[in-house]
């Protein structure tokens, strides 16, 4: 792995480096006026990468204040103390947890309608609970365009649309710099070009049109409702609900297009159903995990932050690994000594994403909040999350892999030298179907770069310099996507290529990057 790691560091101590790592000379006279070199024997391997997942994946999807998460971020703070950071902090409140059985236990959820058994893929995040006998009521289906005068007390059937108009307009915006597509599982095989890739638009968009079913059912008071994806049956497999709801009282349930067919046509036809969903409500405990890798200045009124954010709550395998893509990079940085390490990397890992209601149900416990003189020393901000992800396709009710790894969505914020440096980045670390862009200005055809979705989208309006990494997510709504989804190779490129981009702003004159309004 060739890359370039624009630090102002003149020699990495041998006895510093740790057994096995050779001390780098670093050579002068970068083009840019920093030495340095990305390392890859310092980057995390695969094989840890793996060992790392493998503890996220144990228990099943992390969801803040469950069993799952509590390892999962318990084990990022063990590392993070053991690489060096201080002064670690757990900003936390109360909230009320809503649970039921995860997929594949089916235990807590069944749908019969019209006297046949349904598959049903997932419950409806945070909607109550029927009891274990289940509630029976005649069915109903919302029409939008023609809908019913009357759902109350009844169980409405609802079933979402690709609108294909809004799948191009996302899936094509412009950008800055696009990379090769790469191959999975073995890099570097020849890979089909005429194969359609699963465009992760189409589940996106449908996620979003819930929220609104969700409004309509509860002010309908209906007794429970059913949504319809137009997805098949292993995509639907866990799919989870997003954006998150606060907990409501209409018991839902989420089914394929093939199980959700008979179901419309049922409600069409007025039949009756029994909808069951046992759920579990209690007081929790969520956290934001705050810490810092001390720079030179730390402690100082000179100190200069960059902060590192993700979110460490999500269904999926990759759905929230960020906190292990920054951990990584506090790995690699903890190896150069304080001294030379020009700013100070403030990590910051919030739990609101997937808890009832979302960030802006918790905006008071934020720590930013809490303590808003914590942002006076942050200069720049770095976003990771969604990592080491794999393309698949739909085959009917199949989820094929494409023989692709997913795209890297790579944001960063409106300045020419950040472009350049994000380009320079993915080339250094051969970061395969990376996409760059600056959604601030038209692309390189010309038209918009879409919207800057995720992690450190905050940072441009308040004048601050930043990158950040995603995917899309395609398969990975869903609790069905475990550790056999995860590609350790993408990961690792990911890593490094976002540890270049730490470096460059833990040395960089500010003054350079400025955000242009």
């Amino acid at each position: 792995m060739r890359a370039r790691l624009l630090l102002g560091w003149a020699v990495v101590a041998m006895a510093y480096a740790g057994p096995g790592l050779i001390a780098a000379e670093y050579p002068q006279g970068s083009p840019s006026g920093f030495p340095g070199n990305v390392r890859d024997d310092w980057i995390l391997s695969e094989v840890e990468a793996i060992r790392w997942h493998e503890v996220k994946d144990e228990k099943g999807p992390a969801f803040t204040g469950n069993p799952s998460w509590r390892q999962f971020v318990g084990f990022v703070e063990d590392k993070l103390r053991e690489y060096g950071v201080v002064d670690i902090q757990r900003n936390q409140w109360p909230f009320q947890r809503w649970f039921s059985s995860e997929w594949p236990d089916r235990t807590n959820w069944s749908l019969v309608s019209a006297g046949e058994k349904v598959e049903v893929a997932n419950y409806g995040a945070n909607s109550g609970s029927t009891g274990a006998n289940g509630i029976t009521a005649e069915l109903v289906y919302y029409d939008a365009e023609n809908p019913p005068g009357d759902i109350a007390n009844k169980i409405v059937v609802f079933s979402t649309k690709v609108d294909q108009a809004l799948v191009e307009r996302l899936g094509n915006s412009d950008y800055e710099y696009r990379s090769a597509w790469q191959s999975y599982p073995e890099y570097d095989r020849p890979i089909t070009k005429d194969l359609s890739n699963f465009q992760s638009e189409n589940i996106f968009l449908q996620q979003v049109q819930v929220p609104p079913f969700i409004k309509i059912a509860t002010r309908g008071h209906a007794a429970g409702a059913i949504f319809v994806y137009d997805a098949g049956r292993e995509l639907m497999a866990g799919m989870y609900t997003f954006p998150v709801p606060a907990i409501y009282a209409v018991p839902s349930l989420f089914l394929d297009r093939t199980a959700g067919e008979k179901v419309i046509q049922d409600a069409r036809a007025g039949a009756q159903a029994t909808l069951r969903l046992e759920a579990t409500t209690v007081t929790s405990t969520a956290y934001q995990l705050i810490g810092y890798l001390p720079g030179k200045n730390y402690g100082s009124p000179e100190d200069e932050q960059i902060q590192l954010i993700t979110h460490t709550d999500g269904p999926s395998i990759s759905q929230e690994n960020g906190a292990f893509g920054l951990l990584a990079v506090i790995r690699y940085m903890a190896k150069i000594p304080q001294a030379e390490r020009p700013r100070t990397l403030m990590v910051f890992l919030d739990s609101r994403h997937f808890m009832p209601g979302q960030e802006k149900a918790f905006a008071k416990q934020d720590w930013f909040a809490r303590h808003p003189d914590a942002r006076d020393p942050i200069v720049a901000v770095i976003g990771m999350e969604h990592l080491g992800q794999i393309e698949y396709v739909e085959d009917g009710d199949a989820l094929l892999e494409t023989g692709r790894v997913y795209p890297s969505q790579i944001w960063t914020s409106n300045n020419d030298r950040m472009v350049k440096l994000a380009i320079q980045a993915v080339e250094d670390n051969n970061l395969p179907s990376a996409i760059v862009r600056d959604v601030a200005r038209p692309g390189i055809h010309g038209k918009s770069q879409g919207r800057w979705f995720g992690m450190a989208k905050f940072a441009p309006s308040r004048g601050l310099p930043a990158f950040a990494i995603m995917g899309f997510m395609g398969a990975y709504w869903a609790t069905s996507s475990g550790i056999k989804r995860f590609d350790a190779a993408l990961f690792r490129r990911q890593v490094a290529t976002f540890t270049q981009l730490t470096g460059e702003l833990m040395t960089v004159d500010l003054s350079k990057i400025k955000t242009v309004k």
